[in-house]
């Protein structure tokens, strides 16, 4: 069979056993929701064409076809009867409401074999190869056909590397004997990551025959990523102006005579600081906000539907870091009007530097040893300013989760529906968020402090964060998909 005729287009078409996933990965790769997904047979029952991308005067047309239908085994006799199987079944006529399975099939075949210059052909990984006895007579009628063949495995969970490998190599080795298939991948129309979504193209110019269509999808291939490239740099410019924001978030404290500050430093030791738990309020009410406000965001810009719920926990109030003016000579008084508590707390203010019990101590001088007795990483440093901010740790935690949040969107495939908050991570993401943001700890901390209040504004630290945010994010996409690193090249 040859390949269509205009040179500067590319034909893919989208091929598997019914209910497999074709039309939930076509909304994926579309960014739109096209088709009709519905967990039952043959609900596709017509082939429909979809620009997948154009550039320079070329395109890439992406075929949503009927699945093969159940009754394979029955067909695939009477084809191998026949001198030329595909003239057979595409010349019969099949009722399509009394026998929509053979409708399907006879659908899919027509589209291949007059349209397509390579098929995708979708298996559900969630099967062992040598369980799904169809596969092997669909890649028989495939055969017939002659056209190019890139399998992708389809619903294969949350994303887990080494799982991901081990069904590779069991569909590669379930498929060597077919000499129609060229590669086999993962592209889950649920779960992958949009780093991975150039291969189809890439993959294609590798087995298309005539040389101006290679070019024509190579070049559709370069154009894919440079889009998804932008995408991923405005989403770091959006964390980057989340994180600047936060880093240079602060709230004034009220200025207090030295009688009122030496009775709120005692009162604090037994009562709460009615004081401090607005600002609390307060802080907390502007991150979860403006967290949601940029998850959104970051949600639409990647082509989906949907709003974030989730809500920054408040198990971590007491990460407030403290800037407050104290005189000496508060705690000379304190050193003779107050329990030795006092003094040490006192001590610890007068020299600036927290030490751990220093820290612990001013949980006690903040609000309370209720609230505040497990509070660490406080920086307090003498200023002519009164008012919190976040401390370098809290920050960091956020840009973490901000991270976390950010891989959650950058894997969610459209196919899958309205966006939803994930209930967990995988581990591995986990691990490797940690460890680059370990890794670059000390530029953030350095960030931090120079997003004081009074020093940076949002803008200049949104541009320090995202000389450093924008290779830790590539970095760590790199880590998780090695094989795809060159997209950032």
């Amino acid at each position: 069979m040859a390949e269509s005729k205009n040179p500067n287009q590319i034909v893919l078409s989208l091929i598997s056993h019914t209910n497999v996933g074709k039309t939930a990965l076509a909304r994926t790769l579309l960014r739109k929701d096209v088709g009709e997904v519905r967990d039952s047979a043959h609900v596709t029952v017509v082939s429909e064409g979809y620009s997948l991308i154009e550039a320079d005067g070329r395109e890439a047309l992406l075929w949503d076809t009927p699945g093969f239908g159940s009754n394979l085994a029955k067909l695939a006799k009477r084809l191998k009867s026949s001198k030329n199987p595909v003239g057979w079944i595409l010349h019969q006529v099949w009722d399509r409401m009394k026998d929509t399975s053979l409708w399907c099939s006879q659908e899919a075949i027509r589209n291949i074999s007059s349209d397509a210059d390579v098929v995708l052909y979708l298996v559900d990984a969630s099967q062992a190869p040598d369980t799904v006895g169809y596969v092997d007579l669909e890649m028989e009628i495939l055969e017939w056909i002659g056209k190019p063949v890139l399998v992708f495995l389809n619903q294969t969970g949350r994303p887990n590397p080494e799982r991901t490998a081990s069904e590779e190599n069991a569909w590669r080795d379930h498929l060597a004997k077919q000499p129609i298939v060229k590669s086999v991948a993962t592209l889950d129309a649920f779960t992958r990551c949009w780093i991975q979504e150039h291969e189809v193209l890439e993959r294609t110019g590798t087995v298309v025959e005539d040389k101006t269509k290679k070019k024509t999808a190579t070049k559709l291939a370069d154009a894919w990523k440079n889009r998804n490239v932008a995408v991923f740099d405005e989403a770091v410019s959006q964390i980057s102006t989340l994180m600047a924001q936060s880093v240079c978030d602060s709230e004034k404290l009220t200025d207090k005579s030295m009688l009122e500050k030496v009775k709120g430093l005692i009162k604090t030791l037994t009562d709460r600081d009615p004081e401090f738990e607005n600002v609390q309020k307060t802080m907390y009410a502007r991150l979860a906000a403006r967290t949601s406000t940029t998850i959104n965001s970051l949600i639409e810009l990647h082509g989906l539907d949907g709003e974030t719920a989730r809500k920054i926990a408040e198990h971590s109030q007491e990460e407030f870091a403290v800037r407050r003016d104290v005189e000496e000579s508060i705690a000379s008084a304190l050193g003779g009007a107050a329990s030795g508590l006092v003094v040490g707390i006192s001590a610890d203010l007068v020299h600036g530097g927290m030490t751990f019990g220093g820290g612990a101590a001013l949980g006690a001088v903040l609000g309370g040893a209720t609230t505040y007795a497990l509070a660490k990483g406080y920086n307090l440093a003498q200023s002519d300013k009164n008012s919190v901010r976040w401390t370098e740790n809290h920050f960091i935690q956020q840009l973490e989760f901000v991270l976390m949040l950010y891989l959650g969107v950058a894997h969610f495939g459209r196919g899958r529906g309205v966006w939803q908050d994930p209930e967990n991570n995988p581990a591995h993401w986990e691990v490797c968020v940690h460890c680059l943001i370990e890794k670059n700890r000390e530029a953030f901390v350095e960030i931090w402090k120079k997003a004081a209040p009074g020093k940076d504004d949002a803008d200049k630290a949104q541009r320090r964060l995202e000389k450093v945010v924008r290779p830790l994010t590539v970095e760590l996409l790199s880590k998780l998909y090695p094989a795809q690193k060159s997209v950032f090249e």
